[in-house]
C-alpha cells in the first residue's frame, strides 16, 4: 500500500532491504523514521537501506539494530524511511526551499501512515521517530494526529494507533522538557521551546536533546533570529542564477509583510490583544502552516499599513509604542548564542547522538531510544 510513495522512485540503483524489516507487511509496530537535512530524497525508497554511507542516514543506527534484536520473532518489527527532499533551496540548480521540504515531508508521512494502516488495520501500531528537520516533519505530523478523536473506524490514523514518538534534536522542542535518561538541558528548541501541542499524544512522546546543541538547546528568546530562518526558509538560494536569490527574497519579504496585514485585519478584535507584531510575523513567516484568512489585494495592504502608521486610533498606537519593550524582551537571550559555547561545540553535540559501539562504557541516546522502542515492541507482542 505504500505505491504512492514508491511510485516514480530512481531505479537506477538496486534496492537493498535489511532481511529484518517486515516494514512491507504488517508487522506488529512499525517505525516511521524521518532523516535529517540533506539525508533523504524525495524519490528514495523507504525500505532502502543504501543510504547507509558514513555520515548519513543517522536513524539507521536505530532501526537496524531494532531488527537485529527480533531477529528470532519474525514480524514483530518493521520500520519505513520517509522519502522527501531534506533539502534548504542551496544548490546549483533549483531544489526544494526548506519550508517546501517539510510541508511536502508532512504530506508523505500523513500518506505513508495512512496507507500502511489501510494495509494492516489494528494489526499494526506505529512509532514516530524524527531527527533535526526530520523531528520537525515529525512534530507537524504528530500535532496534527494528537489532535484527532479515538476513533476505531478512521481509515486515518488516530492516537490509540501509535505506540510511541521521539524526537531527536528537534526544534521545536518545549524549554527544557526531560531526556529519555532523566532530566534534559535547559533551553529549548530553535524554532519554538513553547509547550508542545501533541494532544491525546503527549503522553507518548520522549525528547532527546544533548546540551549546546543548538537545534534543540537554544536560548529560548531569539524571536529576531528565528525570524529571519522563517523568511531564508522561503528562499531558493540558487548559486547558478543569484537574481532569483534577490528576487525570492524580496518575494519573501513583500508576502510577509501582506500576510501580517491581513492576519491583524482578518482578526477581530486583534489590537485588544496581548499578541505583539513580532508575535504575528512570527506565525505569518511560517509558510508551512495553515492560513484561513484572504490574502489583502494592493490597495487593501496599503490602506491597512496606513491606518496603523499614520493615525489609526488610539489601540493601534498603544500597540505600537509597547513594540520596542516587547522586542527587547523576545531577544533577551540573544547574546547567549556568543557568549556560551554554541558556535565551538552545537555541530559535534548534533552529531552525537548515534554511536553504538557496545564496547565502550557509556550509553549513547541511539541506544536508549533502541531499548525504549523495544520496550513498546514487548508490551505490543504480549497483547497478542
Amino acid at each position: 500500500m505504500l505505491s504512492s510513495i514508491t511510485a516514480g522512485t530512481a531505479a537506477a540503483a538496486p534496492v537493498r532491504v535489511d532481511p529484518n524489516n517486515y516494514g512491507s507487511q504488517c508487522p506488529e509496530v512499525f517505525v516511521l523514521a524521518t532523516s535529517g537535512g540533506l539525508d533523504s530524497g524525495a524519490d528514495r525508497d523507504p525500505f532502502d537501506e543504501s543510504y547507509n554511507r558514513l555520515g548519513s542516514n543517522w536513524v539507521s543506527h536505530v532501526t537496524v539494530p531494532l531488527g537485529e534484536r527480533f531477529a528470532s520473532n519474525p514480524g514483530e518489527i518493521g520500520w519505513a524511511y520517509l522519502p522527501y527532499p531534506s533539502t534548504f533551496g542551496l544548490g546549483i540548480s533549483p531544489v526544494p526551499t526548506y519550508q517546501e521540504s517539510i510541508e511536502m515531508g508532512v504530506a508523505r508521512a500523513h500518506t505513508l501512515l495512512d496507507d500502511k494502516k489501510a494495509q494492516c488495520g489494528a494489526q499494526t501500531k506505529f512509532v514516530l521517530l524524527g531527527y533535526s528537520m526530520g523531528s520537525e516533519v515529525t512534530h507537524r505530523v504528530v500535532t496534527e494526529i494528537g489532535a484527532r478523536p479515538s476513533d476505531s473506524s478512521s481509515t486515518a490514523l488516530t492516537p490509540d494507533d501509535v505506540a510511541g514518538v521521539v524526537f531527536v534534536a528537534s526544534p521545536y522542542r518545549p524549554k527544557g522538557a526531560p531526556n529519555l535518561d532523566g532530566p534534559g538541558p535547559r533551553g529549548g528548541g530553535f524554532m519554538s521551546s513553547a509547550p508542545a501541542e501533541h494532544g491525546a499524544l503527549t503522553d507518548k512522546t520522549v525528547y532527546v536533546c544533548r546540551r549546546y546543541d543548538i537545534a534543540c538547546d537554544g536560548p529560548p528568546r531569539n524571536a529576531a533570529v528565528v525570524l529571519l530562518l522563517q523568511v531564508m526558509g522561503q528562499v531558493p538560494f540558487n548559486l547558478a542564477d543569484l537574481r532569483s536569490t534577490v528576487t525570492g527574497f524580496d518575494d519573501a519579504l513583500t508576502e510577509l509583510a501582506a500576510r501580517t496585514a491581513a492576519d491583524t485585519v482578518y482578526t477581530p478584535g486583534w489590537y485588544d490583544t496581548q499578541e505583539s507584531y513580532l508575535d504575528v510575523l512570527l506565525r505569518a513567516a511560517d509558510r508551512t502552516g495553515v492560513h484561513d484568512h484572504t490574502e489583502l489585494a494592493p490597495e487593501e495592504f496599503a490602506s491597512a499599513l496606513k491606518w496603523v502608521t499614520d493615525g489609526g486610533d488610539t489601540t493601534a498606537q498603544q500597540k505600537l509604542e509597547l513594540e520596542g519593550a516587547r522586542f527587547l524582551e523576545a531577544n533577551a537571550d540573544f547574546f547567549d548564542l556568543i557568549l556560551e559555547p554554541y558556535i565551538f561545540v552545537s555541530f559535534a553535540q548534533h552529531m552525537l547522538y548515534w554511536n553504538n559501539n557496545p564496547n565502550d562504557p557509556w550509553y549513547w541516546e541511539s541506544e536508549q531510544i533502541i531499548d525504549w522502542i523495544a520496550d513498546l515492541v514487548e508490551d505490543e507482542h504480549a497483547t497478542r
